[in-house]
């Protein structure tokens, strides 16, 4: 028995755009410099659910899949890349990186802000086509 996997047609997809905070860039380089355990993996961003407010991301090191997005961070000079798979692509057009450092809250880590994340509020977010991604034929 085998099932039809819907995937995303990453040639239908625009390539995102995505910006650190000054704060997530030095935190990246630092993680990137010092772990070697990271060598040949990937700084990935993805969509990690969904709920009333829009859709939930995280962020963390993984290795390159064959149609990931590998996007330049855009407001560095600095050659540092991620990866996003096209899913993620789609609904992240525009998104920003933080890094917090709330040792009262006991909150720690890489925080993905999403700049249309206004759009998929709610239940019936997916009321327009224009909010559903491009799949690839008979995949």
């Amino acid at each position: 028995m085998s099932f039809k996997q819907n995937k995303v047609n990453k040639d239908l997809v625009l390539p995102p755009v995505i910006m650190f905070t000054e704060r997530a860039l030095e935190q990246l380089k630092l993680i990137i410099d010092n772990d070697f355990t990271l060598a040949g993996k990937y700084f990935r961003v993805v969509v990690s659910g969904k709920g009333c407010e829009g859709f939930t991301y995280a962020a963390g090191f993984t290795d390159l899949q064959v149609d990931d997005f590998q996007v330049r961070i855009a407001n560095t000079r600095d050659e540092i890349y991620v990866v996003i798979d096209p899913f993620a692509a789609f609904y992240l057009q525009e998104a920003s990186v933080d890094f917090i450092q709330d040792f009262t809250a006991d909150a720690e880590g890489f925080v993905v802000t999403n700049h249309s994340q206004g759009e998929f509020k709610g239940k019936f977010w997916r009321g327009s086509k224009e909010k559903t991604p491009p799949l690839s034929e008979g995949v």
